[in-house]
């Protein structure tokens, strides 16, 4: 089964929240594009657009289908929209006959309705080929103990053979800002690899924010001293549970996947309710209504807070969530973005080195 954070790359940076695989083999002698869109849901738009480099292009939607043709100099981040979606999904533009695959789904944000668009499947492009490389790997070697090491060397060679593809940058700012798994110095030898002309600014910049963080809230690290306000207002911060071990989750009530992971937070909590284990939730919606309804809904017999202005996530460097930090009996931070299996782990270590 994949490790969470395999996916997080791919829905974080690129926005595929989909089945990448080419389904033949891309033509990288081709010149120019030509990209056929497939849109189903519920949608009443006309026309569709394509936002890439400094290039804007739209074209008729007819039995929702579309063709774009263009060129482009090097493979580039490009985002496919449609008026009535809240979103402008990703995806790696190059020159191929690409097929895209969309679907456009109405959710739930800040009490409001929303059309948001989600890229299904992406056929026919040497990025494809690329993602499907890496994310094999990941799959395959995500659960070994020296997995880093195998990361980090992996890496390396994929670097130098694909330095100048916009992908490798995506990966390199997921590693230094969402999954820390290297360590700071092999980031840093591995952003010198790269064509830094040829990679995305957005990438850049988000691998930069990660590193400027990297030092501050990483593990063996103090977290961050913070008070927030609980449901009834009342202001809380960690030095209540000093002594215990803590699970701080960064999460949101409109946040799918923070929802559907809340099931296996409620396993922990129950399997550690008898240990000096204690989970935190900490909220960035700007519906109060609508964060208690959920903390309701879903069961969340645990401590939560609001943060409505991002303050603390914007200071700690957070961009996306769900988002995590596992903090020891001191408030040291023992572990950073984990996943349920990880942080059973984790916990169950602990409290066995300190019987």
């Amino acid at each position: 089964m994949i490790n969470i954070k395999t996916l997080k790359l791919i829905l974080f940076f690129v926005a595929l929240n989909a089945t990448i695989y080419s389904q033949n083999t891309a033509d990288r002698t081709i010149k120019t594009f030509t990209l056929k869109g497939g849109v189903k849901g519920d949608f009443t738009d006309h026309f569709a657009y394509l936002y890439y480099g400094d290039i804007q292009d739209s074209v008729k939607i007819e039995n929702n289908q579309f063709e774009f043709k263009g060129s482009v100099k090097d493979t580039v981040v490009a985002k496919i929209y449609l008026p009535s979606a809240a979103n402008a999904p990703q995806f790696y533009l190059e020159n191929n006959a690409i097929t895209i695959n969309i679907s456009v789904d109405k959710a739930l944000k800040d009490g409001k309705s929303i059309q948001t668009m989600h890229i299904d499947t992406v056929k026919g492009s040497y990025s494809s080929e690329l993602q499907k490389e890496y994310l094999n790997f990941y799959k395959s070697n995500a659960g070994k103990k020296d997995f880093s090491k195998l990361l980090y060397s992996k890496l390396t060679s994929f670097f130098s053979r694909h330095r100048s593809h916009p992908f490798t940058g995506a990966i390199l700012a997921e590693l230094a800002l969402i999954n820390p798994i290297l360590d700071k110095q092999q980031l840093t030898s591995l952003y010198s690899i790269l064509d830094i002309s040829k990679q995305d600014s957005q990438y850049l910049k988000l691998y930069k924010r990660g590193i400027e963080k990297f030092d501050t809230y990483a593990v063996g690290k103090p977290f961050l001293d913070f008070k927030l306000p609980d449901q009834a207002g009342n202001l809380v911060g960690l030095e209540k549970y000093k002594g215990k071990i803590v699970l701080i989750d960064f999460w949101a009530s409109w946040c799918a996947p923070c929802r559907k992971k809340n099931p296996e937070l409620i396993g922990l909590k129950q399997q550690f309710a008898s240990d000096n284990f204690e989970i935190i939730g900490i909220s960035r919606d700007k519906n109060k209504k609508q964060w208690v309804a959920a903390i309701v809904k879903d069961q969340l017999n645990w401590t939560n807070l609001l943060d409505q202005d991002q303050k603390m996530e914007d200071t700690m460097g957070i961009e996306n969530i769900p988002y995590n930090y596992l903090l020891d009996e001191k408030g040291i931070i023992i572990g950073v973005n984990l996943t349920a299996e990880e942080i059973r782990k984790t916990v169950s270590d602990s409290l066995k080195n300190k019987s």
